[in-house]
């Protein structure tokens, strides 16, 4: 019996990276269901693996959590420093706990109600003397923004936009954060997902987007994300509006540098992103029963090659039920 899936193929610019890295990773990433007939063991392990994320993953998600508790909060009222420090202190108490229910857990066993873990304890290396580190990297990030001229901006945005959105990555709304494609025809049927950090509607014809960063930062101010041009896409295709009529300014803000690099989106931006959910629609639709992206369904694990990259499996999350499939291929 074949396994079902529940929804069509996913466009993001993390799943066409993992695709382009490693097409055996992006099956163990996207497909893992697909293994359960072939071998149980490797599918609850890679539905474990799946779920695991590093130290350094968690500052940039930890930090995401307390900016978007502090904007958030922000925007209904004014925040002492008790207000601030409550925050933090939720954040570090988080971490801590999920510090230890991590290196406690029993890794020999997949438990579909308990998804978080760090890979270094799967991986059995000893990072106790990294944690405090990571927290207090998360804490800074938070305390340069609070001292920032960003933050003054951002207290200004809030009292004289029209709109201001604020993610809020503790709770995926997917219904909001879905980009409505029917008026693209031949991507009607591909679902695409995303959200802004922060947006700014000043007027119906000018907009702001900012995504906060935590990773090495970019050199090249030339440089739009595909990431920042789908959340312009989704702002033209919600409003129903044209490129040509409005100004939408885009940022990466890097935390703690608070450097920025951004500038105006362009017709040509917008035509690229299109013709790139084109192309990697077609270049996805390879590893599909029939090219069918409504079912997507994939082709056996045997149609998705390996890296030849000894230093990519090295580091690789998914190394283990590689190794492990590798056998019985």
């Amino acid at each position: 019996m074949r396994p079902q899936y529940n929804h069509t193929l996913t466009w993001s610019t993390t799943r066409i990276t993992v695709l382009e890295y490693c097409n055996k990773k992006y099956y163990f990433n996207y497909y893992p269901h697909s293994l359960k007939p072939i071998n149980e063991d490797i599918w609850l392990t890679t539905l474990m693996l799946k779920n695991l994320k590093s130290m350094d993953m968690r500052v940039g998600e930890k930090t995401h959590h307390l900016l978007s508790d502090y904007l958030n909060a922000l925007k209904k009222w004014d925040l002492d420093e008790e207000a601030i420090q409550t925050f933090k202190d939720r954040v570090v108490d988080e971490m801590r706990k999920e510090f230890e229910i991590s290196k406690t857990r029993d890794y020999t066993t997949y438990d579909r109600d308990k998804k978080f873990w760090l890979s270094e304890h799967y991986y059995g290396e000893d990072v106790d003397a990294k944690l405090e580190e990571v927290i207090e990297k998360v804490l800074h990030n938070l305390d340069v923004f609070l001292k920032s001229d960003r933050n003054e901006k951002v207290q200004h945005y809030f009292k004289t936009a029209k709109t201001v959105f604020v993610e809020r990555p503790r709770e995926k709304d997917f219904d909001s954060m879905k980009l409505n494609l029917s008026s693209l025809p031949e991507l009607k049927n591909l679902n695409v997902m995303a959200a802004p950090d922060f947006g700014v509607v000043f007027s119906d014809n000018k907009y702001l987007i900012i995504d906060w960063k935590t990773w090495q930062e970019k050199i090249d101010t030339d440089w739009t994300s595909d990431q920042l041009k789908i959340y312009a896409l989704k702002t033209l295709l919600k409003s129903k509006i044209d490129i040509d009529t409005v100004e939408i300014e885009w940022y990466e803000v890097y935390l703690p540098s608070l450097n920025k690099i951004g500038s105006r989106i362009e017709k040509i931006d917008i035509d690229h992103i299109i013709q790139k959910l084109k192309d990697d629609m077609e270049y996805q639709k390879q590893f599909l029963v029939d090219g069918d992206i409504v079912m997507n369904e994939p082709l056996s694990h045997d149609h998705f090659p390996r890296t030849t990259s000894a230093k990519k499996c090295a580091s690789c999350t998914f190394r283990k039920v590689c190794g492990d499939l590798k056998n019985i291929e």
